[in-house]
């Protein structure tokens, strides 16, 4: 359905800003350049909750599954809500360090045993109407990072659809009309991802965190930026001429149904 696969993209983007904090924390504690290190990964599981069971699922993720893949030996791992969009829609998130994970058993496999996996699992399902597994990766060259490992209160997420050929456009838009004026704003951290595995090709997704919603009513960043009515939307143009707009949305993230944090990576 369309709406699913919309709320899955951008849902993906929000709570892929761990990587981004990992990736650059990385490079530094290994003495080089953030661009030598490997690629950062995630697994993002999209789940949309049945209204009346909400509470059941939030109950088994906080006290079943959490403590489970904490045991197993997962570093963190992150949830979001939608804040605008479709409801009753949660988004794990966890990170994989290469491919070759995926063939290791199941982390609440590891931790539960056989017949512990097949009762939860029992219990889970009644509560979902849907699933699915993505795997993203930052862009950093596209990005704005700063050293935080505080997840934000809340994102604002655009989702970008890439007309064929016109990527090498798009990144140059970014890099050249973007990135230099969102710092000018005083933006800190800006995450921009592509997809691996599970969604469709030539997507980009776009994150900035914020405090609260008060912040949204101030003046577009390009405005605050210093640039006048006609200058930003030369830019916009621009954008436009390679890319559509597919959305819009804000998230939240939980903190009850979330555990430890990007860092937790850097001490491997």
């Amino acid at each position: 359905m369309r709406t699913t696969r919309k709320t899955v993209l951008v849902l993906a983007a929000v709570v892929l800003l761990a990587v981004g904090i990992t990736w650059t924390i990385m490079g530094r504690a290994q003495g080089g350049a953030s661009a030598q290190a490997p690629p950062q990964r995630i697994t993002v599981v999209v789940t949309h909750v049945k209204p009346d069971m909400l509470s059941t699922y939030e109950d088994l993720i906080k006290n079943v599954a959490n403590p489970a893949l904490k045991k197993a030996g997962v570093p963190w791992r992150q949830t979001w809500a939608t804040a605008s969009g479709q409801g009753f829609t949660r988004i794990s998130v966890t990170p994989i360090a290469n491919y070759a994970e995926l063939d290791q058993p199941n982390p609440l496999q590891q931790a539960l045993g056989a017949d512990g996996l097949a009762n939860y699992n029992a219990k889970l399902r009644p509560t979902i109407q849907s699933t699915h597994t993505y795997v993203q990766t930052v862009r950093q060259d596209l990005s704005i990072l700063s050293n935080s490992s505080t997840p934000p209160a809340f994102a604002v997420v655009q989702t970008f659809q890439v007309a064929p050929g016109k990527g090498d456009e798009f990144t140059s838009s970014m890099t050249s009309d973007y990135l230099p004026n969102y710092k000018k704003a005083g933006v800190k951290d800006f995450w921009v991802y592509g997809g691996n595995f599970g969604g469709p090709g030539g997507q980009i997704l776009t994150v900035r965190p914020i405090a609260k919603y008060a912040e949204l009513d101030q003046p577009g960043l390009l405005n605050r930026a210093g640039l006048n009515a006609d200058a930003a939307a030369k830019i916009g143009a621009r954008r436009a001429a390679v890319s559509t707009v597919i959305d819009n949305e804000t998230a939240r993230f939980v903190a009850d149904l979330s555990f430890g944090g990007p860092q937790a990576r850097t001490t491997n």
